[in-house]
């Protein structure tokens, strides 16, 4: 998801489903709790705007899609929650 002038930003809700799905994918889809590095996240979503990353990751621990590690965060983890919220959203 780098941005780069011909390419229109993700919207946060399009951001933040790139963020769980991308969590779900360095996990191997592994059940929760299963931790990775919010830095391979990073790379995985292609984006250097670490700021909107960390709101992201704020955002869905509110919502109890995450769990995170750290503060800024240093390793994230899916809920049971975001599980299924991923399954609702992006169905396989």
């Amino acid at each position: 998801m780098a941005n780069s002038p011909s390419s229109p930003s993700p919207s946060p809700g399009q951001f933040l489903l790139a963020l769980l799905t991308a969590v779900h994918e360095l996990t191997g889809r592994r059940p929760p709790p299963t931790w990775t590095h919010v830095d391979k996240v990073q790379t995985k979503l292609g984006t250097d705007n670490r700021d909107a990353l960390d709101a992201a990751i704020r955002l869905a621990v509110a919502r109890r899609w995450l769990r995170s590690d750290g503060d800024p965060p240093v390793s994230i983890t899916l809920t049971g929650d975001g599980v299924k919220f991923l399954a609702v959203a992006k169905p396989t």
